[in-house]
């Protein structure tokens, strides 16, 4: 891997985000500008490993405080923030999980009218 420093355009490019978002992320401290080069930001490699991780945290619906939290705790809490996510993250499958069945099972019954479809009147 190189050591070269990556400009804020090529960071954005290889993570796919607007260059308004990493220089957000960089503003709010996610990440760290390595240097400045003619008032430029100058990033290196690992910023793109840290940002591809608060993408897919995000996605996990962690909020940016909660992903900050987790990338640079160095005393281990954020283990406990990782537990309540989870255990968060499972709820919301198993509620997903009964939806979809409920609205397979609606979807198969033949009833012209949601509203008076008997599995939809027991749920």
């Amino acid at each position: 891997m190189s050591d070269a420093l990556l400009s804020i355009g090529e960071v954005a490019s290889s993570v796919g985000l607007k260059v308004s978002a990493v220089r957000y992320y960089d503003d709010i401290g996610l990440i760290e500008t390595a240097v400045r080069v003619g008032g430029k930001r100058r990033y290196d490699q690992a910023t793109v490993g840290r940002i591809n991780f608060i993408q897919r945290a995000k996605g996990a619906s962690f909020t940016l405080d909660e992903v900050q939290q987790i990338l640079d705790d160095d005393a281990g809490n954020w283990q406990q923030l990782l537990t309540a996510k989870i255990a968060e993250l499972q709820q919301r499958r198993d509620q997903l999980d009964t939806t979809i069945s409920l609205l397979s099972e609606i979807q198969v019954c033949g009833c012209q009218v949601v509203a008076t479809c008997p599995r939809y009147e027991g749920s």
